[in-house]
């Protein structure tokens, strides 16, 4: 056997590619939801199928996605008739408020969503950033455990000093805040806001500050 597989090396090597970038070709067209993605990766298993199976293992599926996947299949005992019953629930909810018909509508969100839909949950819809700001910081004023901010611009302006007053304020109070900017974001104005966080106690970093070897 081992001498039969010396002789033909190199076909079982290229059937064994042709598997794998078969296997990664529908794997790509089945799961990525968009087409130009799906088309480059199947492209890439074309031209080079070992290689290319290799890498889209590596970098193409979505590692996050099938941990959500696998996070809302069916739960067994005591879990499960807990979500069943507050299923039951809320559809009851619905009947009661809004009608029948309303319960296909919550099946179909609840399918394409992947999250059911729960009750006690409320919208402010806020028309303009001037109101959407006060409501922020009134939330970071109000705060009693922690404060997390993330956002992609944090202008050394009027605004932003507005910001730095309410998390540093939180912060005097004993609150954990957390401040999360991104590198480029945090650039749109000189001096950034940066330095006076970190002069005001807050904890802050940058996301993806440095790529690759000191650059930006």
């Amino acid at each position: 056997m081992l001498q039969a597989i010396a002789s033909h090396w190199s076909t079982l090597i290229l059937a064994l590619s042709l598997a794998m970038a078969a296997v990664g070709i529908v794997h790509a067209i089945m799961t990525k939801e968009d087409v130009r993605a799906a088309t480059g990766w199947v492209g890439v298993m074309l031209l080079s199928p070992f290689l290319g199976a290799i890498i889209y293992a590596i970098a193409g599926i979505n590692r996050i996605r099938r941990a959500t996947i696998s996070a809302l299949r069916p739960v067994a005992g005591e879990a499960a008739e807990a979500r069943h019953d507050r299923h039951v629930a809320m559809e009851a909810l619905i009947d009661a408020h809004y009608g029948q018909h309303f319960i296909g509508l919550k099946t179909l969100g609840d399918r394409v969503a992947r999250r059911p839909l729960t009750p006690g949950n409320t919208i402010a819809v806020l028309a303009t950033g001037d109101e959407a700001y006060a409501a922020m910081c009134r939330a970071i004023d109000d705060a009693q455990k922690s404060v997390l901010l993330e956002t992609y611009i944090f202008d050394n302006d009027a605004v932003g000093q507005m910001f730095v007053q309410s998390l540093s304020g939180a912060a005097k109070r004993g609150v954990t805040v957390r401040v999360l900017i991104d590198a480029v974001g945090v650039r749109y104005s000189v001096p950034s806001i940066l330095k006076q966080l970190k002069e005001a106690d807050i904890t802050a970093d940058l996301f993806n500050g440095n790529i690759v070897m000191g650059l930006r």
